[in-house]
C-alpha cells in the first residue's frame, strides 16, 4: 500500500516466490513457454491477451489516462449505491443517466450550477460536497533520490472480491457498462493507458461490507503489473502478478486488510509515472490539467499533489462559474491556462 518507488516495488518482487517471465510466459493465447508451478506467482497479460500492447499504448498524454481513472473512481461509487438499492427493492428503475444517478444518490446537481444559486441552498450543497469528496482521492507524489512520480487513485466505492478482479480491474476492451444507462464509461478501456506511463503499478480491491455477504469473501485482492520484454519478439506487452493459469489473484486475509485499514474499495498506484517534465512543471500543472480534463465532473474528489492538505476539485467549469458570480470574469489572469492545450473528457 505504501510503495512509491520502484526501487520499493522491485525489493517487494524480490521477496515472493515468483517465476521469471524468462521461465515462463505466454507466447500466444494458445501456447506457454514453461510449466506453470504450483504455488508460485507467475506473470499474466492483462486481460489475458497476449497482444494487449496495442490497446494499452493508445493514450498519448499522461495526465488523460489519470483522469479515467479518476472517473472509474466515481463510477465505482455511484455503483456501490445502485447495488444497495437493488439489495432493498430488486425492481427499481435505474437512472437514466450518470447525473441522474448522482442526484438520486448524493443529492447533488451539477457542481457548476451549485454556485449559480441563493443561500441557503449554495452552502448546504457545498457543505454536501465536501463530505462526498472524500470518497474518492488523487495523490501525486515524488521521490527526490529517484526522481520518481507515483499517482496513486483511491476509492471508497464497490471495490471487488479477488475473485472478481482477474474480469473487472484487469480486464481490458470488455465491459458490462453499455446496458447501464447511469455509468460513463463504454468501452471497457478505462485507465489501462497509465500502465504505459508507468513503470510499476499496484493494484489493490476489497468488497464494500454491504456486498461481502453475497462474495462470500472479504479478503483483500492485490496485484502488480508491469511491461513485459520477451527475447526475440518486437511486441512488448503488460502482465499481472497471478496465482493460478487462469487469472486469479493473490490476497490478504481480512485481518491484514483491517489492521492496514483497507475497509473497502480499490486502489491503482502507478508509479515511476512518465509526466515527461520536471517536479516544479508538473505539480504546476496537475490542478490545472485535471480541473480542465474533468471540465464538468460528475462527482467532486480530492487531490492532494505533493502535499498535506488537498485541493477540493470541482472542475473548470464550477472554477468559472464561481468567478461569474463572484465579478471576476474580466479578469484575463482568472480564465488563463499554463499547461499545454488536453483533450476534454466529458463526464
Amino acid at each position: 500500500m505504501n510503495a512509491r518507488t520502484s526501487a520499493t516495488v522491485e525489493e517487494l518482487i524480490d521477496g515472493l516466490p515468483v517465476v521469471s517471465e524468462h521461465d515462463y510466459h505466454w507466447i500466444t493465447n494458445e501456447q506457454r513457454h514453461g510449466k506453470w508451478q504450483a504455488g508460485k506467482l507467475h506473470w499474466i497479460p492483462v486481460g489475458r491477451n497476449r497482444g494487449n500492447g496495442g490497446n494499452i499504448k493508445l493514450a498519448g498524454e499522461p495526465f488523460n489516462p489519470i483522469a479515467e481513472r479518476v472517473v472509474n473512481g466515481m463510477e465505482a461509487l455511484i455503483e456501490l449505491h445502485r447495488l444497495l438499492e437493488l439489495q432493498e427493492n430488486p425492481a427499481s428503475p435505474e437512472p437514466l443517466s450518470p447525473r441522474a444517478a448522482v442526484e438520486r444518490y448524493f443529492g447533488l446537481p451539477k457542481l457548476d450550477d451549485i454556485e449559480r444559486m441563493s443561500e441557503p441552498n449554495r452552502s448546504q450543497l457545498r457543505s454536501l460536497v465536501s463530505e462526498v469528496q472524500k470518497k474518492l482521492k488523487l495523490l501525486l507524489d515524488y521521490d527526490p533520490a529517484s526522481s520518481e512520480f507515483a499517482v496513486t487513485i483511491r476509492d471508497l466505492g464497490m471495490g471487488q472480491s479477488p475473485s472478481r478482479m482477474k474480469s473487472t480491474l484487469l480486464s481490458l476492451t470488455q465491459s458490462d457498462k453499455p446496458d447501464k444507462k447511469y455509468l460513463i464509461g463504454l468501452f471497457g478501456q478505462g485507465g489501462s493507458s497509465a500502465y504505459h506511463a508507468s513503470n510499476y503499478s499496484i493494484i489493490l480491491s476489497r468488497r464494500a461490507p454491504q456486498l461481502r455477504e453475497a462474495d462470500g469473501d472479504d479478503r483483500i485482492g492485490w496485484t502488480i503489473v508491469r511491461q513485459m520484454f520477451q527475447e526475440g519478439r518486437r511486441d512488448t506487452y503488460w502482465a499481472y502478478l497471478a496465482t493460478s493459469e487462469d487469472g486469479s489473484l493473490p490476497s490478504l486475509s481480512a485481518e491484514a486488510a483491517d489492521g492496514a485499514n483497507f475497509d473497502q474499495g480499490s486502489q491503482f498506484c502507478h508509479i515511476g509515472y512518465g509526466f515527461g517534465g520536471a517536479k516544479s512543471a508538473v505539480s504546476r500543472q496537475f490542478y490545472q490539467a485535471m480541473n480542465h480534463l474533468l471540465f464538468s465532473p460528475i462527482l467532486p474528489y480530492e487531490l492532494y499533489a505533493m502535499k498535506d492538505k488537498p485541493d477540493a476539485m470541482r472542475g473548470t467549469a464550477q472554477r468559472l462559474a464561481l468567478k461569474v458570480r463572484d465579478g471576476d470574469a474580466s479578469k484575463k489572469s482568472s480564465l488563463s491556462k499554463s499547461f499545454p492545450q488536453l483533450n476534454v473528457t466529458l463526464a
